[in-house]
């Protein structure tokens, strides 16, 4: 048995040579292989989905300025047209406008609406008139003398101014005041006549009433061709005046109220002394309306109603009344107030 062992060992001894460094690789390589297979892998990740990138617009090609181009152009024109300049000129001038400046297309632009002006209102003469009234009917009076009636008006506090002719010689006349308001009735007073004036055609009448003034302005030629209005009772109903309109047409110097004749313009400043200044007027006036005031646009008294003019023949001249002016009025006021008489003076 121990013949055989040896043999063995021998044999073995003797065979093919073992590679020991590659069994130990192979060998190390399975174990690691068996590791790696032992360990868990990670779960993959989703990769987001990228977003698409905007398409890229093409940059616009910019086209310079063809100088050199234009100049042989224009050169090249100028040699066919040498001898019409003017062809030359517009046919250059149009193609250069049209080959080399763009086209602006017009921009329609919203028109703003516009908006309504409100239409001035003009203040018309009826409107002015209107006014008059309102304002000075309370203060313009009837004066009535035994059957004859004429106009009045406050010219003072305690005091009417009419004409001489209204009250003649009478030394006490009845005044019909018109009421307040908008109602056409009356009160009735008497009043005492203190002085006259033939001359001028005045006359002042006291009465306590209490009734406000009409203010006073004096005129002259240079106020020809203003407006006038007047107040009387030439329809004959106490409380209710009439009332005209016009414009001043002349203001002139006379003798005496008595008789018109021709005489020099009259200015204010002017000394009047003997003469008289007379407002010539074409609003109407009618029998009745004597000794009513002749208002402005501005409701100052001018002056007083008188009369009317008459041709030689007798006839009335249209358009052509008159009054005495406040500035002969103004003259002798003070001393008809004192009870004279101013006829002579």
């Amino acid at each position: 048995m121990k013949r055989f062992f040896l043999i063995i060992i021998i044999s073995i001894s003797c065979g093919e040579a073992v590679d020991i460094e590659a069994t130990i690789d192979a060998r190390a390589l399975r174990i690691s292989m068996d590791n790696i297979n032992n360990i868990s892998t990670a779960t993959p990740q989703p990769i987001p989905t990228p977003l698409p990138t905007s398409t890229p617009q093409p940059t616009p090609t910019v086209i310079p300025f063809q100088e050199e181009s234009v100049k042989e152009i224009a050169k090249e024109i100028a040699e066919v047209y040498a001898n019409d300049v003017n062809e030359f000129s517009k046919e250059r001038d149009n193609f250069i406008i049209e080959e080399f400046i763009p086209e602006v297309v017009p921009q329609l632009a919203p028109m703003p609406t516009p908006q309504p002006t409100p239409t001035p209102q003009a203040i018309s003469s009826l409107d002015t008139a209107y006014d008059i009234y309102k304002k000075n009917r309370e203060k313009v009076l009837m004066i009535e003398v035994g059957n004859s009636t004429g106009t009045g008006w406050v010219i003072e506090e305690g005091w009417i101014i009419t004409n001489e002719h209204v009250v003649g010689s009478n030394k006490n006349v009845i005044v019909h005041i018109p009421m307040s308001g908008e109602a056409a009735g009356y009160t009735s007073f008497g009043g005492s006549v203190f002085g006259v004036d033939r001359k001028r055609d005045l006359a002042a009448i006291k009465l306590d009433h209490g009734i406000d003034p009409i203010k006073t302005r004096e005129v002259d030629v240079r106020d020809i061709g203003k407006d006038v209005f007047t107040l009387g009772y030439s329809a004959g109903n106490p409380g209710v005046p009439s009332s005209h309109s016009g414009i001043i047409s002349y203001v002139k110097l006379a003798d005496t109220t008595l008789q018109f004749e021709k005489g020099k313009s009259y200015y204010r400043g002017d000394e009047v002394d003997s003469k008289v200044s007379i407002v010539v007027f074409d609003a109407a006036a009618d029998p009745g309306d004597s000794g009513g005031p002749i208002l402005d646009k501005d409701g100052y008294a001018i002056g007083i109603v008188y009369g009317f003019l008459e041709s030689a023949g007798g006839k009335r001249t249209t358009g052509q009344q008159l009054g005495t002016n406040m500035v002969s009025i103004n003259d002798v006021w003070e001393d008809l107030k004192a009870n004279r008489n101013t006829s002579f003076d």
